[in-house]
């Protein structure tokens, strides 16, 4: 079934106004910025066909976000959440994982190993990666230099 090409929010308190404002300047996330927007934008009388332009996507996405808007109110706003596989380390043995990564930073290889003798838990190494960038820590690839090997007089010249 399509989509009614208008549709608009036509019931909002001054309250709800000022809340959306606000979301809109300064919310969580720029997904919720841009559904507050959208929604003040539709009480003002801008079609759907004008916000999918505006915000750069489909027609019946931004009527998902004026259908939650209408069912659930400013919770409608947020993100719902999403499925996937819970953590193989809990926060604790993520805390380990990361000291132990302090440590040898050039061996993730002894990382691994050491977090499953500790553990009992088998990451994989693309697993430590995520933890590492999700911690900060830059994660590259580490060159041997064979600055040692040549010789210094040829290199001057």
């Amino acid at each position: 079934m399509a989509r009614p090409e208008s549709r608009f929010i036509s019931k909002l308190t001054k309250a709800q106004v000022q809340n959306l404002g606000q979301l809109r300047d300064t919310g969580a996330n720029s997904r919720i910025c841009h559904r507050a927007h959208a929604i003040l934008l539709s009480f003002q009388g801008t079609s759907v066909n004008g916000l999918a332009t505006i915000f750069q996507t489909g027609r019946n996405a931004i009527c998902g976000w004026l259908d939650r808007w209408d069912a659930e109110g400013m919770d409608g706003l947020a993100d719902k959440p999403r499925p996937g596989a819970p953590p193989k380390l809990n926060t604790e043995e993520q805390d380990r994982a990361m000291e132990l990564l302090k440590q040898n930073p050039r061996s993730s290889g002894t990382v691994l190993l050491e977090i499953k003798k500790q553990t009992g838990k088998q990451i994989s190494n693309h697993t430590l990666k995520r933890l590492a960038r999700k911690n900060g820590l830059v994660w590259k690839r580490m060159r041997k230099s064979l600055r040692g090997k040549r010789d210094t007089k040829k290199f001057a010249t």
